[in-house]
């Protein structure tokens, strides 16, 4: 399946953000005056930082009511360093009169469940009896057994695993609830990316190749190995998670991985830290396997320009390039209440003028078409998330319809 290139607005500079990714301590990280110094660091982040070093040399911890929306954001490596309580999520946990509504997100390092935290506190502080919880997770394959087993209201997947659902495939054929959509949040080619720069195509993986497609329990794995198969016979299956790549180019074992380019044109912190260590080359698929790929319903073809891409040793030449990708939304059980979820949909749009300081993956939730773009056609949107985006006039790109008619 193809669709075309859809625009979006321009973002921010990410400049600030980019090798964050090499400081995992907070105390290194918040007394570093080179980010300090640095012109092209973002100011709400240097106010950060010194707050961070106040609350170090004093042995405290950031609470979900101090956390300023900042710190989740641009700082891949510190979401673990918040809410000693809970150090996998973005606070100290719910009090006694606050309904729950944990949203499990995919890896820690990664930008969505960075924003998902930094929201998270936002809508907290104005909400009342809401507590919004981001939690980081194996992957989108991982998530719909978090919604099965009712440890999470709110579940990051992407369109593949969705499939699987409505066509009660499996591993998701005996969930006991109803899928319901709730809003999209970004849309991602996968490049495949190697340092051994005698590898140009996809179709040139061996089978002593050691390939990651993602992390195992991720469902973006299942689908890329699903595209995989169409080009190639064997490979070393290996499981790395995509923004630990690094190492494991480094050291040998790891010979192709992958790379999202989240809404056509961002790239996450660890991308840049990768290709500031390794040189990476990206691979093109071979035009017979991307037309057979474009009939299957179960695969996403996207068209990406990757000579716009900055810090690659290499592309392939003819760009614009094919190569497989996903629809990343968020989706509910149909029995999550409804209040719960229609306040807090709503207290993260009246607040998206706070966005650019979370993350620059969410200012492109400023255009309200963006919470409704590929949504999936075959998942109702819950009664309150259609409510929602009937409010802010989003309503009318959503497809799927109400799980109430």
């Amino acid at each position: 399946m193809t669709r075309n290139l859809p625009t979006y607005p321009a973002i921010l500079d990410t400049t600030y953000g980019k090798r964050f990714a090499l400081e995992s301590n907070c105390r290194s990280l918040s007394n570093n005056t080179e980010y300090l110094n640095n012109k092209n660091t973002n100011k709400n982040f240097k106010w950060y930082l010194r707050e961070r070093v106040s609350m170090v040399n004093n042995n405290h911890c950031v609470s979900r009511r101090t956390y300023l929306t900042v710190a989740g954001a641009s700082v891949v490596g510190l979401a673990g360093c918040v809410g000693e309580e809970d150090p996998d999520g973005n606070g100290d946990g719910p009090a006694a009169d606050e309904e729950e509504l944990i949203w499990t997100c995919t890896s820690e390092g990664s930008s969505t469940t960075i924003s998902i935290q930094g929201i998270a506190p936002v809508v907290n502080d104005t909400t009342d009896g809401i507590y919004m919880e981001g939690r980081p997770s194996e992957g989108t394959g991982a998530n719909m057994g978090r919604l099965n087993r009712d440890e999470a209201q709110v579940a990051y997947t992407q369109n593949f695993d969705a499939a699987r659902v409505t066509n009660e495939m499996e591993p998701f054929h005996d969930l006991d609830f109803e899928l319901n959509e709730v809003m999209h949040w970004l849309t991602t080619p996968w490049l495949f990316i190697t340092t051994d720069e005698d590898l140009e195509s996809v179709a040139d993986i061996e089978p002593d190749h050691r390939v990651s497609a993602t992390q195992t329990g991720a469902g973006t794995r299942d689908n890329l190995e699903h595209a995989l198969d169409y080009v190639v016979d064997d490979y070393d299956d290996v499981s790395v998670d995509f923004t630990d790549q690094s190492g494991p180019f480094q050291e040998g074992t790891l010979d192709v991985g992958v790379v999202p380019i989240m809404n056509f044109e961002v790239e996450g912190a660890y991308a840049e830290e990768q290709k500031s260590i390794v040189d990476l080359h990206v691979l093109e698929w071979p035009d017979d396997p991307v037309a057979e790929l474009e009939d299957d319903p179960m695969v996403e073809m996207m068209e990406i320009d990757a000579s716009e891409l900055e810090g690659y040793a290499s592309v392939p030449d003819d760009q614009p390039m094919m190569t497989p990708g996903n629809a990343y939304n968020f989706v509910t059980r149909n029995d999550v209440d409804y209040d719960v979820l229609y306040d807090t949909l709503h207290a993260m749009w009246d607040h998206r003028d706070e966005y650019g300081d979370i993350h620059d993956l969410m200012t492109y939730h400023e255009d309200p078409e963006m919470w409704t773009d590929w949504s999936y056609p075959d998942v109702p949107y819950h009664p309150a998330a259609a409510d929602f985006l009937e409010d802010i006039g989003a309503w009318d790109g959503a497809e799927g319809g109400r799980a109430d008619e």
